[in-house]
């Protein structure tokens, strides 16, 4: 057979760059990068690049399992439905809506229709507990979206093609890309910055890749980024930087916000974020005397004790400095897809009454919902392209809470080590093996600098008896006697559409995934399928507008900007206290997480490549200072505690460290994961076996786990 060569678009990050296939019957010879993609225009990461490796793993599971005292057995799709069907049948008649629950990974959230149809599936049973990575990476932002801007949904992005000042807080885009902002080749456009005159700012608590490349470095001890932002809307406001007529125009609660800064001068909060004073006061003059600026924060900054707090304090300086809504400043996302009004209910979770976050239920508190006796207890879990066993806190105990479950699913490509626990392991899908539009954050939160859209056929066919997770899930739903979404309409078309596609003239060409797709892209007015299939390196759309949100797009209530959420005015009263913990806690280290070029969350570490040489293990990175003091060398094994618990692992000396900070990259742990015969070989720690867990261990409000910041005790092993 000849090679074919086929366009498509990446699903690993926010990025989704384009990328071109060669695959010769059903085996990928070569990725490469679409240069004429209308976005990414050539670039693409070596993660993407290798997807290949990931679809035709050995290790790709091609037929249902059971597991049968103790072991993994290959049953029929028949029976593994049949059998799961009847006991979350009993479950659900027995325990209600509120006993089943699922976790959804990140391999398949950057998929719009597996996602969507999750949530429907728990719909089918009144239930409502979703558990996905948001509340590891990204809920802080949700949380602030819904108090400053009205929704989860609406967020901000810098311009970042026409900012003259970029002030970076835990990001590093030379290795991450970037967060809630869609840009392919972020370095290429954030070094434009100082091409046209412009200034970049990396805040960070390590000399990263990016800052290394250009830029400013600024560093700053972890989890006091909250300081930083105050000290900084301290200095704004201070020197009169602020249109007031302009604020109370579009905005409400300034003179509550002014108040929250008033204490915290730049000499102050440089005591504990040991950002000299007088280079917060420079940064703030540049950011001031540039015609567009923005401040910018990532996922080193959400997953710390205050990340809904900074991006509170941040878009408040955005907004108030008059950068919101500007070119070159910040700008309000515009969705591709008609936005659908979100449910105003707040849901609450039986723990704490913690709330929900997006429709989510914090993963922090995930063993709590499965261990803790009671109504609502969680008895049933349906595990989505996730392994919340190595990317959760508290890991131990998250192992016992699988132990206890009656009815454990997981839908995957591989036999991960969250399947080690599963009843039945159910294979699905490879990103190449499935249609697609782009994912939530371009479709509904249009989180793109320049505004594009993509849709691509699957570029390959489903290995062995995989099958789409939609199905998947439509089929559990029938097989439980009950109706995808609760509407025995919508589980009608899902049937008919299933027995279409088994028609010789049909095939797969009319399931009801493509027709959902087909609809979407019709309900944004881009034409169909056939249509889109015309533009295969991506269609552009209209660019954005700045100056269309402010007054016209802001979905508060009041159709302000709210400068002074009460629940989150009520935290700002404990910042004294946390500054005093500070100044205590100065001499102690503090962990933080990091991302490598070579890994992304677990799944990464089951191909060869990703994991040879020194890169089968993770490491305590720490600067020499800090080595020395604790006589540990280079190589050595090193002990890492928290919270009475502790891992090893090897030392590596690195000067990029700031002193008093400390470094173990996660996902790692994989040597009981019998299913991944690459990543078993590898030697490293689980870190969230140290990052704290529990309903007192998360973020008020935004319900973020605590994994960045985190006070270590360190010595050898």
């Amino acid at each position: 057979m000849s090679v074919n060569s086929k366009k498509t678009f990446c699903r690993i990050c926010e990025a989704q760059c384009g990328l071109i296939v060669h695959e010769e019957n059903n085996q990928v010879i070569k990725i490469e990068p679409n240069k004429d993609h209308v976005v990414s225009k050539g670039y693409a990461c070596i993660k993407g690049l290798k997807m290949g490796a990931f679809a035709h793993s050995p290790d790709r599971l091609k037929t249902p399992l059971k597991k049968v005292d103790g072991q993994f057995v290959e049953v029929s799709w028949e029976q593994a439905l049949s059998e799961i069907g009847d006991k979350l049948k009993a479950i659900h008649a027995k325990h209600g809506g509120e006993s089943i629950a699922s976790y959804m990974g990140n391999p398949i959230g950057f998929s719009l229709w597996p996602p969507m149809v999750m949530t429907m599936f728990l719909k089918a049973f009144g239930a409502n507990k979703l558990f996905t990575p948001g509340t590891q990476d990204c809920a802080s932002k949700f949380a602030g979206g819904e108090r400053l801007f009205g929704s989860a949904n609406d967020q901000v992005f810098p311009d970042i093609d026409h900012t003259q000042l970029l002030i970076a807080v835990g990001s590093n885009p030379v290795i991450s890309k970037m967060s809630f902002i869609s840009v392919p080749h972020p370095m290429d456009r954030i070094t434009d910055i100082e091409k046209r005159g412009g200034k970049v700012y990396w805040v960070n608590p390590r000399l990263t890749e990016s800052a290394k490349r250009m830029g400013e470095y600024v560093a700053i001890r972890p989890d006091t980024d909250v300081f930083f932002m105050l000290g900084f809307l301290h200095e704004v406001i201070e020197r009169g930087a602020v249109d007031r007529k302009h604020v109370d125009k579009f905005m409400n609660g300034y003179d509550a916000l002014a108040a929250v800064a008033k204490p915290w001068k730049a000499e102050r909060v440089a005591e504990v974020t040991r950002v000299p004073a007088e280079q917060l006061k420079q940064m703030v003059s540049d950011y001031l005397a540039a015609d567009g600026a923005a401040i910018y924060s990532s996922t080193g900054v959400n997953q710390s004790r205050h990340g809904l707090m900074v991006y509170w304090l941040q878009e408040a300086i955005n907004a108030i400095s008059g950068n919101l809504d500007k070119r070159g400043g910040v700008l309000a996302g515009n969705s591709v897809f008609p936005k659908f009004d979100a449910p105003k209910e707040q849901l609450t979770s039986r723990i704490n009454n913690i709330p929900y976050i997006n429709s989510t239920v914090p993963a922090g508190i995930m063993a709590d919902e499965i261990l803790t006796p009671g109504p609502g207890k969680v008895r049933a879990m349906f595990n989505m392209s996730g392994n919340p066993l190595l990317t959760c806190s508290g890991s131990e105990r998250l192992a016992e809470a699988f132990d206890d479950l009656e009815l454990f699913v997981c839908l995957d490509i591989v036999r991960n080590e969250t399947a080690e626990y599963a009843d039945y392991i159910l294979p699905g899908l490879h990103s190449l093996e499935r249609a697609d539009v782009p994912f939530y954050f371009f479709t509904m939160m249009g989180l793109m600098p320049t505004r594009s859209f993509d849709y691509t056929d699957p570029v390959l066919k489903a290995v062995g008896e995989a099958r789409d997770e939609g199905l998947i899930l439509r089929q559990i739903c029938r097989a439980a006697g009950k109706s995808l979404a609760d509407s025995k309409p919508l589980q009608w078309l899902s049937n008919i559409s299933e027995a279409a596609a088994k028609l010789p003239l049909v095939g797969g060409a009319n399931s009801m995934d493509k027709l959902f797709l087909s609809m979407m892209i019709r309900s944004a007015k881009l034409g169909g399928i056939n249509k889109l299939r015309k533009h295969p390196n991506g269609l552009l759309l209209e660019p954005n507008k700045p100056g269309d949100y402010l007054g016209q797009r802001v979905n508060t209530p009041s159709g302000k900007v709210e400068l002074a959420p009460a629940d989150l005015l009520a935290r700002a009263a404990e910042f004294e206290k946390t500054f005093a913990d500070e100044i205590t806690n100065t001499q102690s280290l503090k962990l933080i997480q990091k991302r490598e070029r070579f890994t992304h969350n677990t799944w990464a570490h089951n191909v060869e490549a990703f994991v040879k040489g020194d890169r089968n293990t993770n490491y305590l990175y720490i600067n020499a200072a800090d080595a020395s003091e604790r006589l540990l060398a280079d190589g050595e094994m090193a002990k890492v505690s928290a919270g009475g618990r502790s891992i090893e692992v090897p030392v590596k000396i690195d000067n990029d460290m700031m002193v008093g900070t400390v470094s173990v990259p996660h996902g790692w742990g994989h040597q009981e994961a019998y299913g991944l015969s690459v990543a078993r070989k590898t030697v490293g720690a689980n870190v969230n076996i140290i990052t704290p867990d529990g309903p007192d261990s998360i973020e008020p409000v935004s319900g973020m786990s605590h994994m960045n910041g985190v006070l270590v005790q360190i010595c050898a092993a």
